[in-house]
């Protein structure tokens, strides 16, 4: 049996990720997020904006903002960034270089950090600490939704399963629904993931961003196929 990857990472993320793994690797794939974007009711104006996520390019282009600066935690999310018409830049990792990377140009005027009810870093609050205009727009809420039955089967199976997972709070929806057994070999975005697993077995990936955790689960799968 070829090893099976379950991806938890909301849709159109989720599908796209795993298209870009079957490219690379012929692998059975279940996807089965964890969560679900479900946009709000905001309005947003700003001379540039901060991404934490592609969710939140996602939600700028519904709000009507195509243009500016963009500062993006990730390769990936700069790209989605560039592509809806900003003047993106990419902070290439985590939510502390992204702060290093604002604090750094030293914007003036209004920037917006579109982002979701669910977010870690303080990163606006720390950045009005430092006398930027930062603004909190909370675009779209993360609603947590149940592992499909496909998932839930292939976890408690005898098969070998590979899950990356790529925030703290989709780790802890996971552990709290299943029992992660020996033939599951779980790959974190970060540390801050890894802790949210005390109880599990954890390999790191060497960078926090979606390349370094496409070649990390490609590896993964590949040592599987080598074994089985």
């Amino acid at each position: 049996m070829k090893p099976i990857l379950i991806i938890t990472r909301p849709e159109p993320d989720g599908a796209r990720f795993a298209a870009a793994v079957r490219e690379a690797v012929v692998v059975d794939v279940i996807l089965s997020p964890l969560m679900k974007i479900v946009p709000l009711d905001v309005e947003c104006q700003a001379d540039a904006v901060i991404f934490t996520s592609t969710n939140g390019v996602a939600q700028a282009e519904r709000l009507g903002l195509k243009r500016g600066r963009a500062w993006c935690v990730g390769d990936r999310t700069a790209e989605m960034a560039r592509e809806a018409g900003f003047d993106a830049v990419s902070a290439q990792g985590t939510v502390e270089e992204l702060l290093a990377l604002v604090l750094a140009d030293a914007p003036k005027g209004t920037i917006a950090h579109i982002r979701g009810k669910e977010a870690r870093g303080d990163l606006g609050s720390r950045l009005r600490a430092q006398g930027i205009n930062c603004t909190d727009v909370i675009a779209y809420a993360q609603v947590a939704v149940p592992l499909n039955d496909a998932a839930r089967a292939a976890i408690a199976g005898a098969d070998l399963v590979v899950i990356p997972l790529f925030s703290p709070r989709s780790a802890d929806l996971l552990v709290k629904q299943v029992k992660i057994g020996p033939q599951v070999k779980v790959l974190a975005m970060s540390d801050a993931v890894a802790r949210m697993l005390p109880d599990v077995e954890v390999d790191v990936i060497a960078r926090p961003d979606a390349d370094a955790m496409h070649a990390a689960v490609v590896a993964a799968l590949t040592a599987c196929l080598r074994v089985r």
